[in-house]
């Protein structure tokens, strides 16, 4: 069984899609495990609009297993590591023995429900490491394109076990002397052992190989991953970060550069993909 958690905020005032995305999140799921969202004070009332969500869902589909919880919360935004806090509250709600932390413009393939499942049980023989590192696609300019920043797709602790000892925050060597931390290090949400602060043990899905090769190899559908689709509305991706920018300057104590028109995420290269859809057909 797993939980997938999650941090809400401000989802209306930034134009998330959230609505389709827990409802991806629940097509996943299928009627078992749950979803545990952490909602933030927020302009939009945002803890209000998810409960009324999962509520208004419950009554459609009563016959539907999920567990839902709305965890509320009040952490300032001027807490450099705000993120991080609510994400943990959300996994402090977790029941299940697995979990999986989403953000909100991120979506799982239904198809691959299956190969999900089976990393639990390979995470549960394996005492050696308590996280798997699954990759993530950026969907860019349209459902059939995907950016990539790097030479190699990024993968993260998607999936890990559901200890007291994990939580999410700041890795210890991400902190400077003067107490800011450095954004190249840490975005405040790394999965961390409460007691040493260090990274979480984990392996990989995929092997350090240039993107082309990995989305190639992710093109089976064998090898689960995520979509993020943060970047298919580029309106939206503009407004969202007129909101990061600051907290990210506030965290690093740095100027942050970030794209403010739509021409500068247009020079962004993208590249075909034959991958598994998020959506259900």
């Amino acid at each position: 069984m797993i939980s997938i958690y999650s941090s809400f905020f401000n989802v209306e005032k930034m134009s998330f899609p959230w609505r389709e995305t827990l409802k991806n999140w629940l097509t996943f799921l299928d009627g078992r495990g749950e979803i545990a969202i952490a909602a933030n004070t927020s302009m939009d009332n945002t803890p209000e609009l998810v409960e009324n969500f999962f509520k208004k869902f419950k009554e459609d589909n009563f016959n539907n297993g999920t567990v839902t919880k709305v965890v509320r919360t009040e952490i300032s935004y001027e807490d450099p590591a705000f993120d991080g806090k609510i994400k943990a509250a959300a996994l402090a709600a977790c029941s299940q023995p697995f979990c999986t932390l989403l953000d909100c413009d991120e979506r799982l393939v239904p198809q691959q429900r299956g190969q999900w499942f089976k990393l639990t049980r390979e995470l549960e023989k394996n005492l050696s490491i308590d996280a798997i590192m699954v990759p993530v696609v950026d969907a860019f300019q349209d459902e059939s394109h995907y950016m990539c920043g790097g030479q190699s797709l990024v993968q993260k602790w998607y999936l890990h076990r559901n200890s007291p000892n994990i939580t999410r925050g700041v890795v210890r060597w991400a902190y400077r002397e003067n107490g800011s931390i450095d954004i190249k290090k840490s975005d405040s949400c790394e999965l961390i052992y409460k007691d040493s602060g260090e990274l979480v043990r984990a392996a990989g899905l995929l092997a350090p190989l240039p993107h082309f090769m990995q989305v190639s190899a992710l093109s089976s559908g064998e090898v689960p991953f995520v979509w993020h689709l943060g970047y298919l509305d580029k309106q939206q991706r503009i407004k969202q970060d007129e909101f990061w920018q600051p907290v990210w300057q506030n965290r690093d104590k740095s100027d942050v550069k970030t794209a403010k028109k739509i021409d500068e995420l247009e020079k962004i290269q993208y590249y075909p993909h034959r991958l598994l859809s998020w959506k259900t057909n």
